[in-house]
C-alpha cells in the first residue's frame, strides 16, 4: 500500500472517530449502546489542516449504525470509508473499511478496529486493537454540533491528528480544500 493511501487510512479513522463523543449522562462503557449515538446521525463536515471531510451516518437500528464519509484534498476525493458502529458486550465497537476513489481494490481487507476505552458527556476515548497505527482518538464536544478530535497514532513521523467537526445541513455546499 503506497504511504499516501496509508496516511489517508489513518485520517480516515479520525474522521470516523468524530462520531464517538456522546452528549449524554456519564456510564459505564459497557453500558453504552449504539442507539446512544443517535445524535451523530446525518451530515458532518471535518476541517483538517490540509483536507476537508465529509460523513453522512444513518440513525442506530437492531444496535448497528452505517456511516459514510471521504476525504477531499486539493478540491478533490482521495478515500471513501464505509463503517459501523456495532453492540458488543464490552459496548459499542467500530468496523471500517478504506477505499480508493475508483473503487479499484481486487481483494477484501480487514477491518479496522477501535474499542470504546472511556465515555464521558464530554469526552470518550477510543483504542487501536493491538498492532493498529492507532493508540487513541479522542473527542471533546463542545456543543451539540460541533468538536475537536486528536488522533495519536504509532508513528513519530506523524505523532498525531486534529480535524475540527459542525454539524450541517444536507443540502449545505461542500467547501474543500
Amino acid at each position: 500500500m503506497n504511504s499516501n493511501r496509508k496516511q489517508w487510512m489513518v485520517v480516515g479513522l479520525l474522521v470516523v472517530m468524530f462520531g464517538f463523543s456522546v452528549a449524554g449522562q456519564a456510564q459505564d462503557k459497557a453500558g453504552v449502546k449504539t442507539a446512544d449515538f443517535a445524535w451523530m446521525t446525518g451530515r458532518w463536515i471535518g476541517h483538517l489542516e490540509n483536507a476537508t471531510a465529509e460523513q453522512i451516518c444513518s440513525q442506530p437500528h437492531g444496535g448497528e449504525m452505517l456511516c459514510l464519509f471521504r476525504i477531499f484534498q486539493n478540491g478533490k476525493p482521495v478515500m471513501f470509508e464505509l463503517y459501523t458502529l456495532q453492540d458488543t458486550p464490552g459496548g459499542p465497537e467500530l468496523r471500517s473499511l478504506h477505499f480508493a476513489t475508483d473503487l479499484s481494490e481486487k481483494s477484501v481487507q480487514q477491518p479496522l478496529v477501535m474499542t470504546l476505552k472511556q465515555y464521558s458527556e464530554k469526552e470518550v476515548v477510543f483504542a487501536g486493537v493491538p498492532g493498529s497505527e492507532v493508540v487513541t482518538s479522542t473527542l471533546v464536544r463542545d456543543t451539540s454540533t460541533s468538536m475537536n478530535g486528536t488522533i495519536v497514532l504509532t508513528s513519530a513521523k506523524e505523532p498525531h491528528i486534529r480535524v475540527r467537526w459542525e454539524k450541517v445541513e444536507y443540502t449545505a455546499p461542500l467547501r474543500t480544500k
